[in-house]
């Protein structure tokens, strides 16, 4: 009886890898510009944690956020923190002023509107998402609307180990 237990055990914890394995969802990749003329690709970052950001430099609530995400990614920057703020509706000389402003350190690109529609047709900012290092959404990893400060750090610390 012990055998068969453990054989079932098994069988489960064989099967649940298995969900595991299939169940992780791609992020898409994707190739912008950066403010600087540089491109950014999802594909090269592999074996990073990627903070994807959509945001707008009319947008409070996405200001708002942005020291604590500057304050984030320098602390984690070297642990393989990646944050790509992705500029949406803005003009480029507006975004290049904000970034001055709120002295950002990680890149920001400007939105080509397909990467809104690939990443779930966003229609409100902030639009957050998690990647882990080999490239999957993290499951529950999507938020709308701010992050509150602190809550983006208990998030991707644990995905850096």
């Amino acid at each position: 009886m012990d055998i068969l237990r453990k054989i079932g055990v098994l069988m489960v914890m064989a099967f649940i890898g298995v969900f595991v394995v299939y169940s992780a969802t791609k992020a898409p990749d994707f190739k912008l510009v950066d403010i600087q003329g540089k491109q950014v690709s999802l594909s090269a970052l592999k074996g990073k944690v990627v903070v994807l950001n959509f945001w707008a430099t009319w947008c409070p609530p996405c200001k708002r956020e942005i020291p604590d995400f500057v304050k984030t990614y320098e602390k984690y920057k070297d642990e393989g923190l990646v944050i790509i703020g992705v500029a949406v509706n803005s003009k480029i000389e507006d975004v290049k002023n904000l970034v001055k402003q709120y002295k950002i350190t990680y890149p920001v690109v400007m939105s080509d509107s397909s990467i809104e529609q690939t990443y779930g047709n966003i229609t409100a900012v902030p639009t957050t998402f998690i990647i882990d290092k080999q490239g999957n959404l993290v499951p529950g990893g999507k938020k709308i609307g701010m992050f509150m400060e602190g809550e983006l750090e208990k998030i991707v610390q644990p995905l850096l180990k």
